[in-house]
């Protein structure tokens, strides 16, 4: 995608004076640390390691596809991404105790194994408090818990990463089934019927987007400026950011994903929104797995800031993939690009950590399930009929059978989307999710 190593060469990299800078913090956290194996010790050589291998990255990494504000803060990102995967793959090789043991080292507020046994249930009882509908506990929610400001704050950087309305509600409603389908395993998931519904999709889910799409508005504003500003001046071309988004390859504000164009590009778009779905339900296996017993422990929000960074370029990568994959044709090759990647990485080391450690009571829970899924029947049987009612309407709408043999796919492929009557499937498929939110939710 990027063929320049660097996207300005008027970018000055200071190097010896980056060297120097990095060489005193380095040096501060190796004679500040005290001798004694313990936590401050362990957070310090974490600390000179994480920040050496950031400095590497900034000097000698390739530019991403966004330079906004400076290309060398995406290449900090990518590389804090970087070093999360490697953590993922050491704690990999270990076993859960030892694992446990490294990050309580590194980070002491996690609590203890029996702190996050004990405590899980009122943990649960403190947050949701009664489900009865009532002014007191609509204050509760908003102003006590910190959950409607999370899940704000949460969307407006997804705005970030989707910019596209279309998109930002399929993956919060992917999400949302993904809760209400594992609700047996992870027990965070219990949520009363009122919050899940007014609260969170309709209410701290809508208006992070709004305030995310503002953000996004604000940002092409400044490059619009930026770009006159260079235009002003007369910078040559060559000498100009070759990948900044708007006017060159992308709209900051927004994104034309054209969801229901082709059957390729709808699973295309379902991929984006299937992946950043499963990277957010991460957050919640992680915690079960390795018996987080504080959710705003700093490896959380660690965790949760370099994962929501690097999805940033990520989107913008996949995007630029699948519009470069339908410009060339299906038998050219289109690399992914490097972030893209690396979420990718990332993700699947997550799932495998947390698939390893599964305390017992998830594996209880699986196995009580009764089949290969580890979903019960109760929660299984919907979604297959969800499933099949889509997989009906998808094969209707896209002629399916007659691309297969041999009808006028491209015409097919590149009509826009009209709502046509066998659409109603669509429409019935949402009837088997609804009863599995009725089933799911706490009415009391």
């Amino acid at each position: 995608i990027h063929p320049q190593f660097r996207s300005s060469p008027t970018e000055a990299p200071r190097q010896i004076l980056s060297t120097l800078v990095a060489l005193g913090v380095v040096i501060y956290l190796g004679f500040s640390s005290s001798n004694a194996l313990d936590h401050s010790s362990a957070q310090h050589a974490a600390l000179a390691v994480y920040f050496s291998f950031l400095l590497f990255c900034f000097l000698q990494t390739r530019d991403l596809i966004l330079t906004w504000p400076h290309p060398g803060l995406w290449r900090v990102v990518f590389g804090s991404c970087g070093f999360y995967s490697l953590c993922l793959v050491g704690m990999l090789a270990a076993d859960r105790d030892d694992a446990r043991f490294v990050l309580h080292s590194l980070f002491p507020g996690i609590g203890t194994q029996e702190e996050f046994d004990s405590g899980l249930r009122d943990r649960i009882d403190a947050v949701m408090g009664t489900c009865k509908l009532s002014s007191a506990a609509l204050y509760r929610q908003l102003f006590h818990c910190p959950w409607f400001l999370a899940h704000s704050a949460g969307w407006a950087f997804k705005m970030l990463i989707f910019r596209d309305y279309y998109l930002a509600f399929y993956a919060a409603t992917l999400f949302e089934i993904m809760e209400v389908s594992l609700m047996h395993v992870v027990p965070e998931f219990e949520e009363c019927w009122w919050d899940s519904l007014f609260l969170d999709t309709l209410g701290a889910n809508l208006m992070g987007m709004f305030v995310g799409s503002q953000l996004n508005r604000w940002i092409e504003s400044n490059q619009s400026r930026q770009i006159e500003k260079q235009e002003r001046k007369h910078i040559p071309e060559e000498k100009v950011a070759t990948n900044i988004e708007l006017g060159k390859k992308f709209n900051w504000a927004g994104r034309d994903w054209k969801v229901f164009t082709s059957l390729k590009r709808m699973l295309q778009v379902s991929t984006a929104a299937f992946v950043m779905s499963v990277s957010e339900l991460n957050t919640f296996l992680l915690i079960n797995s390795l018996g987080i017993a504080d959710n705003t422990s700093w490896c959380v929000l660690l965790r949760l800031t370099t994962v929501g960074f690097i999805s940033i370029p990520a989107g913008a990568e996949w995007f630029y993939y699948i519009e470069e994959c339908d410009r060339r044709g299906d038998r050219s090759v289109v690399r992914l690009g490097p972030s893209l990647w690396m979420l990718f990485w990332t993700t699947l080391l997550e799932i495998a950590v947390a698939t390893k450690f599964f305390p017992h009571h998830m594996h209880a829970e699986i196995i009580n399930a009764g089949n290969i899924t580890g979903i019960p029947y109760g929660v299984l049987v919907p979604l297959i009929v969800s499933f099949a009612l889509t997989l009906v309407w998808i094969i209707l709408r896209y002629n399916v059978f007659g691309c297969v043999f041999g009808a006028k796919s491209d015409k097919m492929n590149m009509k826009q989307a009209q709502w046509q009557s066998h659409d109603i499937l669509l429409g019935a498929s949402i009837i088997p999710i609804a009863y599995l939110f009725a089933k799911g939710w706490k009415w009391d």
